[in-house]
């Protein structure tokens, strides 16, 4: 059943006739970059929510800025102009994740149409509140014209609707969610962006984390809790296996169990469904040849591999679960690598050894290699390509 968000008090077909009335704006148009404005001092308040107060951070003048300075220099005598409608189906894992593709789409001048997921159906939650709160003010009239907010089940015809009145569908989801939405046609000059399933690590050099004193310790552990568990460890990019580089096993205790205590202070509780999950999983996984050594903790599991294969990626459950696996030198990480890995998390590695090991990666794998602490972090190039060039089109004048 379709319930809409916004516009308010409006039948859907009529939404979508008004929203394809409006005409697109130019590349960063003024209005959205104070509605952009709005929204990050709105969130950057929402503390009780840091995945939140992230996506504000990154919504902040300086960095909105920086784009639009990137995106003119690359773009000097061209004419450029928004694709039209971007019609944007978010994950359900990650409850933020379509405010960014729908800000950059919103930044290369296009309306837009987001599905949410349907979770959202028993009621709105605190962001997408303040959305509605600031499409309501009279200042972004353009912009509340141009958007429609939604949800609704597995209705194919309601899917099969937007897809023919867009020029771009962005999909976040399961690798079966994305199967099944293509299945079902575009217009034949759209485009499409998916992002899938994918799998994400982070390789840690064990030699120079045994010189950190407890401070740089903390601070490194500090790090690596956001990245795992902002998202329950659900997200794409958030670190699953732990590679250890120049194996020193007292700095790995030592490693855990700083961890553990972090996670104490933090006061963090997965939920109980979650903590049977994951203590059935790594029960399963026990029974593995590749599986070297077992430890399931109050906060957290750890599951040594003698090798990684493919479909260990498949069985991971997030909340706490982490692979742990073994290499001499940072570039034999690129034996286990798959197109899958996405991001890779590190610490303790000078850029030129991280520029071998993307030299050693033979599959499609790895869009992202970033310090740990950044792996969540947002870009406007996300698994290998551009939203603003995905979100624009370029008119030759000769």
């Amino acid at each position: 059943m379709m319930q809409l968000f916004w516009p308010k008090n409006l039948e859907f077909e009529v939404a979508i006739k008004q929203l394809s009335s409006n005409k697109p704006n130019h590349p960063f148009d003024l209005e959205v970059v104070a509605f952009t404005q709005t929204l990050s001092k709105r969130f950057l308040r929402m503390r009780e929510l840091p995945e939140v107060v992230a996506l504000g951070y990154w919504l902040r003048k300086a960095n909105i800025i920086e784009m639009k300075t990137a995106f003119e220099q690359s773009t000097v005598q061209k004419v450029i102009r928004a694709r039209g409608t971007i019609f944007h189906i978010a994950p359900s894992n990650v409850d933020t994740i379509f405010v960014y593709s729908w800000m950059l789409s919103l930044l290369a001048g296009n309306r837009n149409v987001i599905r949410i997921s349907s979770k959202e159906q028993n009621g709105l939650n605190a962001l997408l509140q303040v959305i509605i709160e600031e499409l309501a003010r009279n200042e972004f009239q353009k912009i509340a014209n141009q958007t429609i907010i939604c949800t609704y089940g597995h209705e194919e015809n309601t899917t099969a609707l937007l897809s023919a009145a867009c020029q771009t569908r962005v999909i976040w989801g399961g690798d079966e969610t994305i199967s099944a939405i293509r299945e079902i046609p575009l217009a034949p000059l759209a485009n499409e962006l998916a992002f899938p399933d994918r799998f994400s690590l982070a390789v840690l050099n064990s030699e120079v984390i045994s010189k950190l004193d407890e401070v740089q310790l903390d601070s490194l552990l500090e790090r690596f809790y956001n990245d795992v568990f902002w998202f329950d460890q659900m997200a794409c990019s958030s670190p699953r296996l732990i590679a250890w580089c120049e194996e020193n096993q007292q700095t790995i205790n030592r490693f855990w169990s700083a961890f553990e205590q972090k996670i104490q202070q933090k006061q963090y509780e997965l939920m109980a469904s979650t903590q049977v999950l994951k203590y059935t999983t790594t029960l399963m996984l026990a029974t593995e040849s590749n599986v070297a050594n077992l430890k399931n903790g109050t906060y957290f599991s750890r599951v040594k591999l003698s090798d990684v294969p493919v479909d260990v990626r498949e069985r991971h459950c997030g909340g706490g679960l982490f692979y742990e696996y073994n290499v001499g030198r940072i570039e034999d990480l690129a034996d286990v690598l798959i197109d899958k890995d996405q991001t890779i998390a590190y610490y303790g590695f000078e850029r030129n050894e991280l520029e071998s090991l993307v030299d050693a990666i033979s599959s499609r794998g790895i869009d992202r290699i970033v310090p740990i602490g950044k792996a969540l972090d947002f870009n406007g190039v996300w698994d290998g390509q551009s939203f603003l060039t995905s979100f624009t089109r370029e008119v030759i004048i000769i």
